[in-house]
């Protein structure tokens, strides 16, 4: 079974960038990544079942573009 999630960006300033995700656009939860520590902390789950995969997911996809110094405005996560 596919499990996808949509990652949006919605706030960014020079400490860190706040995202919102979820299985789409009417369902999402948020997260805040620092920039400089690459810590992601989750705000407001997801309102869908497995709430907590969303937000691995999202945090792991947000993660792997701040390595590479990526800020995307969309992106996603899907297995």
């Amino acid at each position: 079974m596919a499990f996808y999630i949509l990652i949006l960006k919605d706030k960014e300033d020079e400490k860190g960038v706040t995202y919102r995700f979820g299985p789409n656009e009417d369902r999402l939860g948020s997260l805040w990544l620092d920039k400089s520590s690459g810590e992601v902390k989750e705000l407001q789950q997801t309102p869908a079942d497995n709430s907590q995969r969303f937000f691995q997911g999202a945090a792991v996809k947000v993660r792997q573009h701040w390595k590479k110094g990526l800020f995307p405005e969309k992106t996603c996560w899907a297995s």
